[in-house]
């Protein structure tokens, strides 16, 4: 019998994040199990309707991992719910394919202008014991309009998609 553990719903931090000044703006530190991620207050991205399952998370910062070299996974830290952390990479970057069209209906469907969006899949890691692997929800990207700070989650119309793509 295997033990599935998933990291994408918990990383550990702090309850009440560091507020920090530097030259680069407004800073929150937050301890994750990763290490310590800061996120400038101004980069700070709005998801109105939160994430599926976590309609309480609406204000997320995107970080690199820490003590992590040219990774394509970054981590997605919630401001307003610090407990809640999510692995997010590009999937293009990782190997994996959403049709243009499928993106494109996204796009359209949530008003995102096609050059300031990002796509982004919250990936999921699984511990078989002796072995780990990694998931990628295809089926409900993240999509990101970078010029207005807003995201939402978006599931996609076709069936080919799914939550659990094995990495």
């Amino acid at each position: 019998m295997s033990t599935t553990t998933t990291i994408t719903t918990g990383a550990t931090t702090m309850n009440n994040p560091q507020v920090m000044t530097s030259d680069a703006g407004e800073e929150l530190t937050f301890q994750t199990r990763f290490g310590e991620v800061s996120l400038r207050k101004d980069r700070l991205i709005d998801f109105p309707q939160g994430l599926f399952g976590f309609r309480e998370c609406t204000q997320f910062g995107l970080t690199r991992l820490p003590n992590v070299d040219e990774s394509p996974i970054l981590l997605m830290q919630c401001v307003n719910a610090p407990e809640v952390a999510f692995l997010v990479a590009d999937p293009n970057i990782l190997g994996l394919k959403i049709a243009e069209a499928d993106s494109s209906e996204a796009m359209i469907e949530t008003n995102f202008p096609k050059d300031d969006t990002q796509l982004l899949s919250i990936l999921t890691l699984y511990d078989n014991g002796d072995s780990y692997y990694l998931t990628a929800n295809l089926k409900a990207p993240i999509l990101i309009d970078s010029s207005k700070r807003t995201g939402v989650q978006y599931i996609l119309s076709n069936k080919d998609y799914t939550t659990q793509h094995k990495i």
